[in-house]
Protein backbone atom coordinates (compact mmCIF):
# COMPACT_ATOMS: atom_id res chain seq x y z
CA UNK A 1 0.00 0.00 0.00
CA UNK A 2 1.28 3.59 -0.60
CA UNK A 3 2.39 5.56 2.20
CA UNK A 4 0.28 8.75 3.22
CA UNK A 5 1.74 12.00 2.17
CA UNK A 6 2.04 14.35 4.69
CA UNK A 7 3.21 17.66 4.79
CA UNK A 8 6.54 16.93 7.07
CA UNK A 9 7.65 14.86 4.20
CA UNK A 10 6.61 17.76 1.52
CA UNK A 11 8.63 20.11 3.79
CA UNK A 12 11.87 18.09 3.80
CA UNK A 13 12.04 17.89 -0.38
CA UNK A 14 10.99 21.39 -0.93
CA UNK A 15 13.60 22.34 2.07
CA UNK A 16 11.20 24.15 4.04
CA UNK A 17 10.01 24.36 7.52
CA UNK A 18 7.02 22.20 8.22
CA UNK A 19 4.97 25.60 9.74
CA UNK A 20 5.77 27.19 5.85
CA UNK A 21 4.75 23.80 4.12
CA UNK A 22 1.82 24.04 6.08
CA UNK A 23 0.39 27.44 5.23
CA UNK A 24 1.23 27.08 1.33
CA UNK A 25 -0.80 24.16 1.37
CA UNK A 26 -3.55 25.60 3.59
CA UNK A 27 -3.72 28.91 0.99
CA UNK A 28 -2.28 31.15 3.86
CA UNK A 29 1.19 32.00 1.62
CA UNK A 30 0.05 35.34 0.42
CA UNK A 31 -1.36 35.80 4.14
CA UNK A 32 2.22 35.07 6.21
CA UNK A 33 4.56 36.52 3.24
CA UNK A 34 5.89 33.48 2.15
CA UNK A 35 6.96 34.45 -1.27
CA UNK A 36 5.70 33.56 -4.83
CA UNK A 37 9.01 31.27 -5.48
CA UNK A 38 8.79 29.26 -2.59
CA UNK A 39 4.73 28.71 -2.83
CA UNK A 40 5.50 26.95 -6.27
CA UNK A 41 7.95 25.28 -5.56
CA UNK A 42 6.00 23.58 -2.29
CA UNK A 43 2.64 22.98 -4.58
CA UNK A 44 4.90 21.78 -7.35
CA UNK A 45 6.54 19.06 -4.75
CA UNK A 46 2.71 17.99 -3.69
CA UNK A 47 1.34 17.64 -6.91
CA UNK A 48 4.54 15.10 -7.96
CA UNK A 49 4.04 13.07 -4.92
CA UNK A 50 0.44 13.03 -5.59
CA UNK A 51 -0.60 14.64 -2.14
CA UNK A 52 -4.58 15.42 -1.97
CA UNK A 53 -5.03 17.71 1.22
CA UNK A 54 -7.72 16.36 3.79
CA UNK A 55 -10.71 18.68 3.46
CA UNK A 56 -12.36 17.56 6.34
CA UNK A 57 -9.70 17.59 8.42
CA UNK A 58 -8.97 21.20 7.32
CA UNK A 59 -12.66 22.34 7.98
CA UNK A 60 -12.25 21.15 11.23
CA UNK A 61 -9.28 22.74 12.26
CA UNK A 62 -10.34 26.38 10.64
CA UNK A 63 -13.63 25.86 11.14
CA UNK A 64 -14.22 26.36 7.93
CA UNK A 65 -15.46 24.69 4.68
CA UNK A 66 -13.91 26.42 1.72
CA UNK A 67 -17.13 26.48 0.07
CA UNK A 68 -19.29 29.54 -1.45
CA UNK A 69 -22.62 28.16 -1.87
CA UNK A 70 -24.52 29.79 -5.21
CA UNK A 71 -28.82 30.01 -5.53
CA UNK A 72 -29.37 30.99 -9.00
CA UNK A 73 -32.72 30.74 -10.23
CA UNK A 74 -32.00 29.45 -13.23
CA UNK A 75 -29.30 29.56 -16.07
CA UNK A 76 -31.29 30.31 -19.02
CA UNK A 77 -29.74 33.21 -20.00
CA UNK A 78 -25.93 34.08 -20.87
CA UNK A 79 -25.56 36.32 -17.78
CA UNK A 80 -25.65 33.44 -15.52
CA UNK A 81 -22.61 32.25 -17.04
CA UNK A 82 -20.74 35.12 -17.02
CA UNK A 83 -21.94 36.03 -13.55
CA UNK A 84 -20.75 32.98 -12.46
CA UNK A 85 -17.31 33.41 -13.82
CA UNK A 86 -16.85 36.52 -12.09
CA UNK A 87 -17.59 34.98 -8.59
CA UNK A 88 -15.26 31.79 -9.45
CA UNK A 89 -12.41 33.70 -10.44
CA UNK A 90 -12.82 36.34 -7.38
CA UNK A 91 -13.95 33.26 -4.96
CA UNK A 92 -10.56 31.30 -6.94
CA UNK A 93 -7.74 33.43 -5.96
CA UNK A 94 -8.41 33.14 -1.84
CA UNK A 95 -8.80 29.21 -2.74
CA UNK A 96 -12.61 28.85 -2.32
CA UNK A 97 -14.49 26.48 -4.55
CA UNK A 98 -18.06 27.05 -5.36
CA UNK A 99 -21.32 24.55 -4.65
CA UNK A 100 -24.04 25.83 -7.46
CA UNK A 101 -27.79 25.27 -7.00
CA UNK A 102 -30.66 26.54 -8.89
CA UNK A 103 -34.61 26.56 -7.74
CA UNK A 104 -36.52 27.83 -11.37
CA UNK A 105 -38.66 29.83 -8.51
CA UNK A 106 -39.51 27.02 -6.03
CA UNK A 107 -39.31 28.46 -2.42
CA UNK A 108 -39.46 24.69 -1.46
CA UNK A 109 -36.65 23.79 -3.40
CA UNK A 110 -34.62 26.58 -2.25
CA UNK A 111 -34.98 25.67 1.04
CA UNK A 112 -34.04 22.25 0.47
CA UNK A 113 -30.47 23.56 -0.95
CA UNK A 114 -29.79 26.03 2.03
CA UNK A 115 -30.88 23.21 4.52
CA UNK A 116 -27.70 21.56 2.48
CA UNK A 117 -25.49 24.08 2.00
CA UNK A 118 -25.77 24.91 6.07
CA UNK A 119 -25.78 21.51 7.15
CA UNK A 120 -22.40 21.44 5.16
CA UNK A 121 -21.47 24.29 7.01
CA UNK A 122 -20.49 26.39 3.74
CA UNK A 123 -18.72 29.60 4.62
CA UNK A 124 -20.68 32.05 2.87
CA UNK A 125 -24.15 32.30 0.47
CA UNK A 126 -24.80 34.32 -2.70
CA UNK A 127 -28.25 33.79 -4.75
CA UNK A 128 -30.48 35.82 -6.68
CA UNK A 129 -33.22 36.90 -4.40
CA UNK A 130 -37.08 36.25 -4.96
CA UNK A 131 -39.88 37.35 -2.79
CA UNK A 132 -41.40 33.95 -2.26
CA UNK A 133 -37.86 32.71 -0.99
CA UNK A 134 -37.70 35.10 1.81
CA UNK A 135 -38.54 32.30 4.42
CA UNK A 136 -35.04 30.51 2.81
CA UNK A 137 -32.87 34.06 3.62
CA UNK A 138 -34.19 34.24 7.04
CA UNK A 139 -33.15 31.07 7.71
CA UNK A 140 -29.42 31.70 6.36
CA UNK A 141 -28.81 34.95 8.32
CA UNK A 142 -30.21 33.12 11.94
CA UNK A 143 -27.05 30.84 11.21
CA UNK A 144 -24.87 34.41 10.72
CA UNK A 145 -23.83 32.50 7.57
CA UNK A 146 -22.51 36.00 5.48
CA UNK A 147 -25.20 36.31 2.52
CA UNK A 148 -24.80 38.39 -0.57
CA UNK A 149 -27.82 39.22 -3.01
CA UNK A 150 -27.20 39.30 -6.36
CA UNK A 151 -28.42 41.40 -9.17
CA UNK A 152 -31.30 42.46 -6.74
CA UNK A 153 -32.89 43.16 -3.47
CA UNK A 154 -36.33 43.03 -1.75
CA UNK A 155 -37.95 45.93 -0.18
CA UNK A 156 -38.49 43.64 3.02
CA UNK A 157 -35.41 42.94 3.69
CA UNK A 158 -33.13 45.82 3.89
CA UNK A 159 -30.61 44.91 5.54
CA UNK A 160 -28.69 42.44 3.19
CA UNK A 161 -25.84 42.95 1.51
CA UNK A 162 -26.29 43.30 -2.27
CA UNK A 163 -24.21 44.03 -4.99
CA UNK A 164 -26.58 44.85 -8.65
CA UNK A 165 -26.50 46.65 -11.64
CA UNK A 166 -27.81 50.21 -11.53
CA UNK A 167 -30.96 49.06 -13.96
CA UNK A 168 -32.45 52.73 -13.22
CA UNK A 169 -29.20 54.69 -14.65
CA UNK A 170 -29.03 52.19 -17.48
CA UNK A 171 -32.89 52.55 -18.26
CA UNK A 172 -32.64 56.09 -18.46
CA UNK A 173 -29.74 56.25 -21.07
CA UNK A 174 -32.01 53.43 -23.04
CA UNK A 175 -35.22 56.05 -22.74
CA UNK A 176 -33.34 59.21 -23.64
CA UNK A 177 -31.34 57.41 -26.90
CA UNK A 178 -35.13 56.81 -27.95
CA UNK A 179 -36.33 59.83 -26.85
CA UNK A 180 -33.16 61.67 -29.08
CA UNK A 181 -34.59 59.92 -31.89
CA UNK A 182 -37.26 61.89 -31.93
CA UNK A 183 -40.15 59.35 -31.16
CA UNK A 184 -42.83 60.69 -29.40
CA UNK A 185 -45.67 57.75 -28.03
CA UNK A 186 -44.01 55.11 -25.80
CA UNK A 187 -45.07 51.63 -24.96
CA UNK A 188 -43.18 49.47 -22.10
CA UNK A 189 -42.93 45.94 -22.23
CA UNK A 190 -41.63 44.18 -19.09
CA UNK A 191 -41.50 41.71 -16.59
CA UNK A 192 -43.75 41.59 -13.84
CA UNK A 193 -41.65 41.16 -11.33
CA UNK A 194 -41.64 43.77 -8.39
CA UNK A 195 -38.27 43.16 -7.45
CA UNK A 196 -36.38 47.28 -6.78
CA UNK A 197 -34.42 46.64 -10.00
CA UNK A 198 -36.84 45.69 -12.14
CA UNK A 199 -39.02 48.46 -10.66
CA UNK A 200 -36.49 50.42 -11.96
CA UNK A 201 -36.82 50.24 -15.28
CA UNK A 202 -40.58 51.44 -15.61
CA UNK A 203 -39.69 54.21 -12.80
CA UNK A 204 -36.92 55.30 -15.51
CA UNK A 205 -39.55 55.07 -18.38
CA UNK A 206 -42.23 57.26 -16.95
CA UNK A 207 -39.51 59.55 -15.55
CA UNK A 208 -37.66 60.10 -18.71
CA UNK A 209 -40.96 60.69 -20.85
CA UNK A 210 -42.61 62.94 -17.80
CA UNK A 211 -39.41 65.27 -18.07
CA UNK A 212 -39.16 65.14 -21.92
CA UNK A 213 -43.24 66.65 -21.55
CA UNK A 214 -44.15 63.15 -23.31
CA UNK A 215 -47.35 61.10 -22.69
CA UNK A 216 -47.41 58.17 -20.71
CA UNK A 217 -50.15 55.72 -21.83
CA UNK A 218 -50.89 53.33 -18.94
CA UNK A 219 -52.34 51.17 -21.92
CA UNK A 220 -49.51 50.67 -23.39
CA UNK A 221 -47.69 49.84 -20.26
CA UNK A 222 -47.52 46.05 -20.38
CA UNK A 223 -45.93 43.94 -17.82
CA UNK A 224 -45.08 39.85 -18.68
CA UNK A 225 -44.32 36.24 -16.49
CA UNK A 226 -40.54 35.90 -17.77
CA UNK A 227 -41.64 33.10 -19.86
CA UNK A 228 -44.08 35.07 -21.24
CA UNK A 229 -45.30 35.73 -24.78
CA UNK A 230 -45.55 39.24 -26.23
CA UNK A 231 -46.82 38.54 -28.94
CA UNK A 232 -50.76 39.20 -28.39
CA UNK A 233 -50.25 42.57 -26.52
CA UNK A 234 -47.93 43.20 -28.95
CA UNK A 235 -50.63 42.92 -32.13
CA UNK A 236 -53.33 44.65 -29.78
CA UNK A 237 -50.92 47.84 -29.57
CA UNK A 238 -50.21 47.88 -33.24
CA UNK A 239 -53.60 46.88 -34.47
CA UNK A 240 -54.73 50.73 -35.01
CA UNK A 241 -52.90 52.46 -37.10
CA UNK A 242 -54.18 55.94 -35.87
CA UNK A 243 -53.32 55.43 -32.57
CA UNK A 244 -50.18 53.07 -31.92
CA UNK A 245 -46.25 53.71 -30.24
CA UNK A 246 -43.87 54.31 -32.68
CA UNK A 247 -41.08 53.41 -29.74
CA UNK A 248 -40.69 50.08 -27.33
CA UNK A 249 -38.72 50.12 -24.71
CA UNK A 250 -38.19 46.41 -23.26
CA UNK A 251 -37.22 45.56 -19.91
CA UNK A 252 -35.57 42.32 -20.89
CA UNK A 253 -34.06 41.66 -24.34
CA UNK A 254 -36.00 38.44 -24.44
CA UNK A 255 -38.92 41.10 -25.21
CA UNK A 256 -37.81 42.71 -27.78
CA UNK A 257 -36.34 40.49 -29.67
CA UNK A 258 -40.41 38.54 -29.74
CA UNK A 259 -41.74 42.28 -30.26
CA UNK A 260 -39.36 42.76 -33.39
CA UNK A 261 -40.75 39.15 -34.41
CA UNK A 262 -44.16 40.08 -34.43
CA UNK A 263 -43.79 43.75 -35.92
CA UNK A 264 -42.50 42.63 -39.12
CA UNK A 265 -44.86 39.57 -39.76
CA UNK A 266 -47.54 42.88 -39.28
CA UNK A 267 -45.60 44.82 -41.91
CA UNK A 268 -44.57 47.23 -39.92
CA UNK A 269 -40.73 48.37 -40.20
CA UNK A 270 -38.01 48.49 -37.67
CA UNK A 271 -36.57 51.55 -36.98
CA UNK A 272 -38.69 53.47 -39.29
CA UNK A 273 -42.11 52.45 -37.95
CA UNK A 274 -41.30 51.36 -34.36
CA UNK A 275 -37.76 51.69 -32.72
CA UNK A 276 -36.78 49.53 -30.06
CA UNK A 277 -34.23 49.08 -26.76
CA UNK A 278 -33.86 45.57 -24.67
CA UNK A 279 -31.80 45.43 -21.63
CA UNK A 280 -29.61 43.36 -20.42
CA UNK A 281 -27.70 42.48 -24.55
CA UNK A 282 -28.33 38.79 -24.56
CA UNK A 283 -26.74 37.35 -27.73
CA UNK A 284 -29.73 36.60 -29.50
CA UNK A 285 -30.34 40.21 -29.55
CA UNK A 286 -27.15 40.87 -31.77
CA UNK A 287 -28.15 38.49 -34.50
CA UNK A 288 -28.20 40.04 -38.09
CA UNK A 289 -32.23 39.15 -38.28
CA UNK A 290 -32.78 40.45 -34.86
CA UNK A 291 -30.75 43.44 -34.11
CA UNK A 292 -31.90 44.68 -31.12
CA UNK A 293 -30.36 47.77 -29.49
CA UNK A 294 -29.77 47.20 -25.96
CA UNK A 295 -28.01 48.19 -22.75
CA UNK A 296 -25.13 45.76 -21.22
CA UNK A 297 -25.03 44.58 -18.03
CA UNK A 298 -21.68 43.96 -16.78
CA UNK A 299 -22.51 40.87 -15.82
CA UNK A 300 -19.03 39.32 -15.26
CA UNK A 301 -18.09 42.25 -12.66
CA UNK A 302 -21.32 41.77 -10.49
CA UNK A 303 -20.32 38.57 -10.04
CA UNK A 304 -16.86 39.52 -9.07
CA UNK A 305 -18.13 42.49 -7.10
CA UNK A 306 -20.53 39.87 -5.17
CA UNK A 307 -17.70 37.14 -4.45
CA UNK A 308 -15.25 39.99 -2.77
CA UNK A 309 -17.82 41.04 -0.37
CA UNK A 310 -18.73 37.80 0.39
CA UNK A 311 -14.84 38.17 1.33
CA UNK A 312 -15.11 40.76 3.26
CA UNK A 313 -17.41 39.64 5.65
CA UNK A 314 -15.68 36.39 6.38
CA UNK A 315 -12.43 38.30 6.81
CA UNK A 316 -14.85 40.62 8.89
CA UNK A 317 -17.49 38.52 10.59
CA UNK A 318 -18.25 40.67 13.19
CA UNK A 319 -19.39 43.71 10.51
CA UNK A 320 -22.82 44.24 10.99
CA UNK A 321 -23.45 47.19 8.39
CA UNK A 322 -25.43 45.68 5.58
CA UNK A 323 -23.11 46.70 2.09
CA UNK A 324 -25.40 47.89 -0.85
CA UNK A 325 -23.49 48.42 -4.18
CA UNK A 326 -25.15 49.49 -7.56
CA UNK A 327 -22.68 49.10 -10.52
CA UNK A 328 -23.17 52.16 -13.01
CA UNK A 329 -22.80 50.72 -16.26
CA UNK A 330 -24.15 52.79 -19.10
CA UNK A 331 -23.35 51.11 -22.34
CA UNK A 332 -25.86 50.98 -25.08
CA UNK A 333 -24.94 48.49 -28.00
CA UNK A 334 -26.67 50.14 -30.94
CA UNK A 335 -28.34 48.08 -33.76
CA UNK A 336 -30.54 48.43 -36.24
CA UNK A 337 -33.87 48.67 -33.82
CA UNK A 338 -33.27 51.97 -32.86
CA UNK A 339 -29.98 53.32 -36.03
CA UNK A 340 -31.23 53.68 -39.50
Amino acid sequence: MKSKISTAMIAEKAGVGVSTAGFVLSGKARKMKISEKTEKRVLDIARELGYVPNAMAKSLRSERSGIVGLLYNHLKHNWADESLNGIKQALGKRGYSVFLSTHQFDPELQMKEVELMLQHRFDAIICIPFKEGIEAYERILKTDTPLVFLNDTLDELPDINVVAWNAREAADTAMRHLIGLGRKRFAFLGWGDQRPMFRARLEAFRSCLQAADLPVNEDWIQTFPLAGSVRGEVERLFSDEANRPDAIFAGLDVYGIEAIGVLEEMGLRVPEDVALVGMGDQPGSGFPSIGLSSMAIPSEVLGSKAASLALELLDDPGNKVASKILISFNELIERRSSVR
